[in-house]
């Protein structure tokens, strides 16, 4: 479980602490107030392989390049490291001020031009978990190089477990019908049709060839296109399906509404606590939308559920503020019909 994360000159935030965080984290607040940006700090602290900076800039639509990668840090001041410390547990650390350290031998041998930066992750003790430098070829693909890992780093791995990161660019990046077909191979039908069941209760079947899903409808004669059911079924079932993956410890979300029709995000909402609740999956979203926050915690309530925490941010000059709602705040908030942006 990941409680509390502390970013430093990461994009447009220079110093931010997040404490208290739950099993369902939202974060809203105005286009620009960084809350996206911390998002992408908590999925990039999370031990993975070194290019999840460059994962988030792709779903932003941003291409990373050697003319652009002083766009990482806080003011492109490239002077000051990114830093990322999870639970006081781990800091992962980048840089692009090691380049004197990587051997340029080994640039030419893998036809990488160019350094790009330097990542490097640290135990409370400073003992340095792991490290990579990575480069970039003439195609602006960026790999890893000269990796270096610790006895320890599997262990990081294995306690964090893997998260998933899904926006509006990259929602229907993965594949729905590969992933459907891959779930029903592995004997997970039963869970996507009781997901489906909450937004056509006569769905009684599902078949996926890899290219299309296709739908039983009780009473119709044929199978029919998940398309023929509108954009927001196929919008809820690429996420949803997320949940399903081994080993999935932490979902992260952006703009959650997106694709959906504000008369569906409490059907939305309901099948992602229920089909969760069991599950050791923590969530981090944002919304911009009053309805799909508000549906979101009428469920919780009506479960008794109270492990939800919710962060307004606001950019004050060239500051992040952000302001903690614990749980009887925002649903009093809520009711009084709170603003959320």
């Amino acid at each position: 479980m990941i409680e509390k994360i502390r970013i430093k000159n990461y994009r447009g935030i220079k110093s931010l602490e997040i404490n208290n965080l739950k099993k369902y984290n939202f974060f809203i607040g105005n286009n620009g107030s960084s809350k996206t940006t911390s998002l992408e700090a908590i999925f990039s602290a999370i031990p993975n392989d070194g290019n999840a900076i460059v994962i988030m800039a792709n779903s932003r639509g941003m291409q990373v390049k050697l003319n652009n990668n002083n766009s990482f840090f806080y003011n492109s001041n490239i002077s000051d490291d990114i830093e990322f410390t999870l639970n006081d547990d781990i800091t992962t650390k980048i840089s692009l001020k090691n380049i004197n350290r990587l051997n340029n031998n080994l640039l030419n041998s893998n036809n990488y031009n160019e350094f790009i930066y330097n990542i490097s992750v640290f135990e409370k003790n400073n003992k340095t978990l792991y490290e990579s430098n990575f480069g970039i070829d003439p195609s602006n693909r960026i790999f890893p190089i000269e990796i270096k890992t610790n006895t320890e780093w599997n262990e990081y791995i294995e306690k964090y477990g893997r998260c998933f990161w899904i926006s509006p660019l990259t929602k229907y990046q993965y594949g729905i019908a590969q992933i459907t077909k891959e779930m029903i191979e592995n004997k997970k039908k039963e869970y996507i049709l009781k997901a489906i069941g909450f937004f056509e209760e006569d769905i009684d079947d599902i078949v996926s060839d890899g290219t299309e899903v296709l739908l039983s409808k009780k009473g119709v004669g044929k199978m029919l296109p998940i398309s023929s059911f509108g954009g927001g079924l196929s919008s809820a079932l690429d996420i949803i399906t997320c949940l399903f993956y081994d080993g999935i410890t932490s979902i992260f979300i952006d703009e959650a509404e997106t694709g959906l029709h504000y008369t569906n995000f409490p059907k939305f909402c309901e099948v992602l606590i229920d089909i969760s609740t069991n599950k050791n999956i923590q969530f981090f979203i944002t919304t911009h939308s009053d309805e799909f926050l508000k549906d979101f915690y009428n469920i919780l309530v009506k479960k008794r559920n109270e492990d939800i925490t919710t962060y307004r941010f606001q950019k004050i000059d060239s500051d992040i503020k952000i302001v903690y709602y614990p749980y009887e705040r925002a649903v009093r908030a809520l009711k009084d019909g709170w603003d959320i942006r």
